[in-house]
């Protein structure tokens, strides 16, 4: 398995989960600074190999090799040392693996394949092969950041008319999922590269929808800017709604503290405890936790560096 092979300032087929909005893991905005950030030589890359991705890079040819036998492939090929850009859009893909398909394949699930979108796909000429070990359970469509959407990127930048995605469930069931390619998808694929790229060259984030990736897009202070008067703005009820949330917060954590210390006093040295709420009946356990021993740790120094607050500090004013 080779290093990375695309580049870090573009959209990338691993990336067009994130893009579309479909990874549990990144948004568009987080997708987005790290572009920039490339653009601007200022990427740090933090990333560390788990023993599960570890896992995938030594059993993926195997994987490979298995779903080729499968669905009967030739001129197989499982290590590219080069990325693949598309033509026209601003696109690049690194495949896992490749071979030639004949006529048609049927989903069949003792052999485990499943076709995706119809019961059957031509997988005939040269198609691309997406390996994938995930530690979930055995699906009958994987999940969209699972493969799908990568797959149909990789086929846009190597013009082939079919894939398969080929996943490997805890490491003792492997389904191989084979897919036409989706010109509606692929379509949406491209615009959503094309506004990126405007985005990215504008510096214009995409709306935020949480507040982790309100600090994604907005991670700097614009020390010049003046105060923002939120009177008359849409923005005004959001500043309502949170110090309602918060008052209600510190009501239900001071409730929550009462009523475990009545709890607590009520069990004593008991560690287990029932009572009924409602027609519901509930199981209360206190019990002892063992904490292991730990060396002692020396924390090595850090320089200072500015960063932007988690959370917003609201004060009442006078």
């Amino acid at each position: 398995m080779v290093g990375k092979l695309t580049p870090d300032d573009i959209i990338t087929a691993s990336r067009v989960p994130a893009l579309l909005n479909a990874s549990p893991y990144e948004t568009p905005n987080d997708v987005l600074k790290k572009c920039i950030d490339a653009m601007e030589g200022n990427l740090k890359s933090d990333f560390k190999q788990n023993e599960m991705m570890s896992w995938g890079d030594t059993l993926e040819p195997v994987i490979l090799a298995k779903a080729a036998e499968r669905l009967g492939l030739t001129d197989t090929k499982f290590d590219y040392d080069q990325a693949f850009f598309h033509e026209n859009i601003t696109l690049a893909a690194s495949l896992d693996g490749a071979g030639t398909g004949h006529g048609i394949v049927k989903t069949d699930a003792e052999k485990n394949i499943y076709c995706i979108g119809s019961d059957e796909v031509d997988i005939s000429g040269r198609g691309v092969l997406e390996a994938k070990n995930t530690s979930a359970q055995p699906e009958i469509t994987p999940a969209l950041y699972r493969g799908p959407l990568q797959l149909q990127a990789q086929m846009m930048c190597v013009d082939a008319n079919w894939g398969a995605v080929c996943v490997l469930y805890g490491g003792n069931q492997l389904r191989v999922f084979v897919y036409q390619k989706d010109l509606a998808l692929q379509k949406r694929i491209s615009d959503a590269i094309t506004e990126f790229e405007r985005r990215k060259l504008g510096r214009d984030w995409y709306p935020i929808f949480s507040s982790a990736d309100g600090n994604t897009a907005y991670s700097n202070v614009d020390q010049g800017a003046p105060e923002l008067e939120l009177d008359g703005t849409d923005a005004e009820q959001y500043l309502e709604d949170l110090v309602e949330a918060k008052r209600k917060k510190k009501i239900a954590e001071q409730q929550i503290n009462e009523a475990e210390a009545g709890l607590k006093e009520a069990m004593g040295s008991h560690e287990k405890a029932v009572g009924m709420v409602g027609n519901r009946r509930y199981a209360v356990r206190w019990p002892m936790r063992t904490k292991k021993a730990s060396p002692e740790k020396v924390v090595p120094a850090q320089p200072e560096t500015r960063v932007r607050q988690n959370t917003l500090t609201i004060r009442e004013m006078g």
